[in-house]
């Protein structure tokens, strides 16, 4: 017979259920080409979530609440969201998973709000957070077989200058990168 989960288990079960369906659910309905397009950063488990979480948590960034917060266009949420990439030492299974909801959040903005709100709170972030979150969102284009890569990259710079202006370098004084 199972026991009940005590109310932390609870939560702590509904947080990653959140947070696991949101990556799946948008990584899988906005541009997703393949499998392998759909998680750029790797293959994410409850786990993972639950040790960003524990990750987040010690640099005082709730990940659960913080994220129903950015999903509701609050512009102080996704500021904090941007800043715990700095959190990151080393491109690690945590910042991997990092990764993964920053690509999510990105494709969910860009569907939603439109581009605009994101690179707006972006735009406000010191020098080095909008290094780190432009390094993780360009690094899935590192990820396209070489043949496309070049072409994707162009096009990518073309469409989203704001995000990825012309002097923008990928890991340029990035030690994660």
């Amino acid at each position: 017979m199972e026991m009940a989960k005590s109310g932390g288990e609870n939560r702590r079960w509904a947080m990653t259920s959140f947070v696991l369906s949101t990556i799946l659910a948008l990584s899988l309905s906005v541009q997703a080409q393949s499998a392998k397009d759909a998680t750029p950063f790797g293959p994410i488990g409850e786990v993972d979530v639950d040790q960003l979480m524990k990750f987040g948590r010690t640099r005082g960034f709730d990940l659960q609440p913080e994220m129903a917060r950015i999903y509701k266009k609050d512009e102080e949420a996704l500021g904090r969201l941007f800043g715990l990439s700095l959190g990151f030492k080393r491109f690690d299974k945590n910042a991997r998973t990092y990764g993964q909801i920053m690509y999510s959040c990105w494709l969910r903005f860009g569907e939603t709000y439109g581009v605009d709100l994101y690179l707006k709170v972006l735009d406000r972030q010191p020098e080095d957070v909008q290094q780190r979150v432009r390094d993780f969102l360009y690094y899935p284009l590192l990820r396209m077989p070489k043949d496309k890569r070049k072409e994707n990259q162009e096009e990518i710079r073309k469409m989203y200058p704001r995000l990825f202006p012309s002097d923008f370098q990928f890991g340029h004084n990035d030690p994660i990168f």
